[in-house]
């Protein structure tokens, strides 16, 4: 079963306990950033991979959870459900 992940809009106040992943077409491919709060985010990565790496950091860091920034209709249901 997917993971579900935490939605959060550009521009909204990002949670200081999660592992944020920001995803956006760069040169024609949805790629994303992982990062948190307090830590500056990696190079972009395909998104299943930037999922991966986030749930690493998550694991590492012992943050709450995920929550990722996504423009509405960039999102493919393959990659998890997203929950506001």
């Amino acid at each position: 079963m997917a993971r579900e992940l935490k939605r959060i809009y550009p521009n909204e106040r990002q949670p200081r306990d999660a592992v944020i992943v920001t995803v956006r077409r760069a040169l024609g491919r949805m790629v994303a950033d992982v990062g948190a709060v307090e830590m500056i985010a990696d190079f972009p990565k395909p998104v299943p991979a930037a999922l991966k790496a986030a749930e690493c950091l998550l694991a590492e860091a012992g943050l709450k959870e995920i929550a990722v920034i996504v423009e509405d209709g960039d999102w493919r249901p393959e990659w998890g459900t997203l929950v506001e």
